[in-house]
């Protein structure tokens, strides 16, 4: 690959524009406060289980919450705290630092630095991290749409170092690493893999092509050195939280919601088939009376799910459990008959309505499906068409950068001390006062400026809400212009295959969403949050493509 040459003085242009953005941008977010709200299974999780690292508790007392989720961003809120950085700032640094990582290997293409600097404001400025509501709340998506940019920017190094002949295994392991850190942050991590096929398969094409020898074997061994490498760092960091619970609680897992336990028992009653099937609702109330027949450990949750708590908390006053919420109430009706003060007792539990459903299945007591699934709900034929057309409706919303706030936030925080001292001192940033009183108070030139950002991010608003739908059509376009191109001889590049892993990393997204939608929810606006930069890295790589000086 031909590397053009850049000075020091273009190199220096480039690293200054991209901190005058940067520091425009912070700037710009400098009024944002976090607001204190009671979400047990969410934001309040995670600054309880960021107050228990801190305090050198782990993840604190074991219960139905505790492993619940990944505690990479727990992890990430208390590093925060220890480097003394509040939560808001951090949070903004890791995604301003993915931008630029992600811009650092599009500028090895020698591009003026006035194309790198509209790539990088147009990634910087992504609406989700300024006008998305769960950003004033301590939560996940405050960081991994910024871990995934990040995992894209890192692949795209390495893939020039291989064109190049450098050596990169460096990035490779921190690839690894930030790879592990990504897969436990949030449950569908699966839908990158698509990508890291595409990745993984031009490591090996590039390591082949610069090859003195015409025989494969070296770039084999290349190709497994680096799966190696990158290997080490995934597992440094999902083998380092495992072995933390394993540890603490009693259990190898990293997160409850996958460990074999959980998965036996989910799965086994998902497998269950009934007369009546409702959309949203994949373990419903005959399901449910099966598993009560021929598992004794399951009806000892009967009360719970039928008459008792169960009913008032998570039915939320509809006819039964939706998909949503069924795994919580699960947990809960477990806790609530002594189960969840330790792991190896409720695991042992959870295994066992997992087996007494499988025996009964196989001994054709009750109808039954196969395993083909231990947490998604069983998709039915009749859904295909609205499955097509989801598919299609989901991708329209990833490309058009709008309707992805349903709800405001609350105008100010709940008025509970304790919970705002908690928010408080965790995330080290300030909190929005809690009472009407207070909210009075705030003084007149900071209400000033928060109008002056709101009204200039509305601006740019109008940007993002109409240039990216078209500009995705051309770099679809583009995509299949150098595919053409690249049939009829010209060379295959690190931005040719960038542009198709970052659009197959979309497509695999907005299949796993269409699933989620017509079988559990149809509230995705969250969920989008992390496709946004991905759109936007998707436009800059494939225009790339097009702009760079070594054609």
């Amino acid at each position: 690959m031909h590397r053009p040459k850049t000075s020091l003085v273009n190199n220096r242009s480039f690293l200054l524009g991209c901190a005058l953005i940067s520091i425009l941008k912070l700037w710009l977010l400098g009024p944002q406060e976090i607001l204190s709200r009671s979400s047990p299974h969410d934001d309040t999780l995670f600054v309880g289980l960021a107050l228990n690292i801190l305090q050198g508790e782990w993840l604190g007392p074991y219960d139905q919450f505790t492993l619940m989720k990944g505690s990479g961003y727990p992890l990430f809120i208390a590093a925060s705290n220890l480097l003394g950085i509040p939560l808001i700032l951090s949070q903004e640094l890791l995604y301003l630092g993915a931008c630029f990582v992600f811009v650092w290997g599009i500028h090895k293409l020698g591009l003026r630095n006035i194309y790198l600097w509209i790539a990088f404001g147009a990634l910087a400025f992504n609406p989700f991290t300024y006008n998305f509501f769960p950003n004033v709340y301590p939560f996940r998506f405050g960081i991994y749409p910024a871990v995934s940019l990040l995992l894209f920017g890192l692949a795209q190094i390495v893939l020039i170092s291989v064109e190049n002949r450098e050596k990169h295994w460096k990035t490779l392991v921190v690839f690894g690493l930030v790879l592990g850190f990504f897969w436990n942050i949030r449950g569908e991590a699966i839908w990158i893999m698509p990508s890291l096929i595409v990745l993984i398969g031009f490591y090996g094409f590039a390591s082949t092509r610069n090859s003195s020898c015409s025989k494969v074997g070296p770039a084999v061994r290349s190709t497994l050195n680096a799966l190696i490498l990158a290997g080490i760092g995934f597992m440094m960091v999902n083998s380092g939280i495992a072995y933390q619970n394993l540890k603490q609680y009693g259990v190898y897992t990293t997160n409850e919601m996958k460990s074999p336990a959980f998965k036996s028992a989910y799965g086994g009653l998902l497998r269950i088939e009934t007369v009546i099937g409702e959309r949203f609702i994949p373990i419903n109330r005959e399901a449910r009376q099966a598993a009560y027949n021929v598992s004794p450990a399951f009806k000892r949750l009967e009360q719970y799910f039928e008459h008792g708590r169960g009913t008032r908390t998570w039915m939320k006053g509809g006819s039964d459990y939706i998909a949503a919420f069924f795994p919580w109430a699960f947990r809960d009706g477990i806790y609530s008959i002594g189960y969840f003060r330790d792991a190896p007792s409720t695991h042992e539990f959870l295994d066992r309505i997992g087996k007494e459903i499988d025996a009964a299945c196989d001994e054709k007591k009750i109808k039954c499906r196969p395993r083909y699934s231990e947490l998604a709900p069983k998709w039915r034929s009749e859904w295909n068409s609205l499955g097509v057309e989801t598919f299609i409706e989901t991708l329209k919303r990833m490309v058009k950068f709008k309707d992805f706030v349903a709800n405001g936030p609350r105008a100010r925080s709940l008025n509970d001390d304790k919970l705002v001292t908690n928010y408080k001192y965790v995330t080290g940033s300030p909190i929005r006062p809690q009472r009407i009183d207070l909210l009075e108070k705030v003084p007149e030139f900071h209400k000033n400026r928060v109008r002056l950002s709101n009204f200039i991010f509305g601006k740019m608003l109008w940007f993002y809400r109409h240039l990216p739908q078209i500009l995705v059509i051309l770099s679809v376009g583009i995509i299949g212009y150098r595919g053409i191109q690249v049939i009829r001889g010209d060379r295959l590049s690190t931005y040719d295959v960038m542009s198709i892993a970052l659009l197959g990393g979309l497509v695999a997204y907005a299949f796993i969403l269409t699933i989620l939608q017509v079988t559990s929810y149809t509230s995705i606006g969250r969920q989008l949050n992390t496709t946004y930069p991905i759109v936007l890295a998707l436009i800059v790589s494939s225009f790339a493509m097009i702009f760079r000086r070594d054609r």
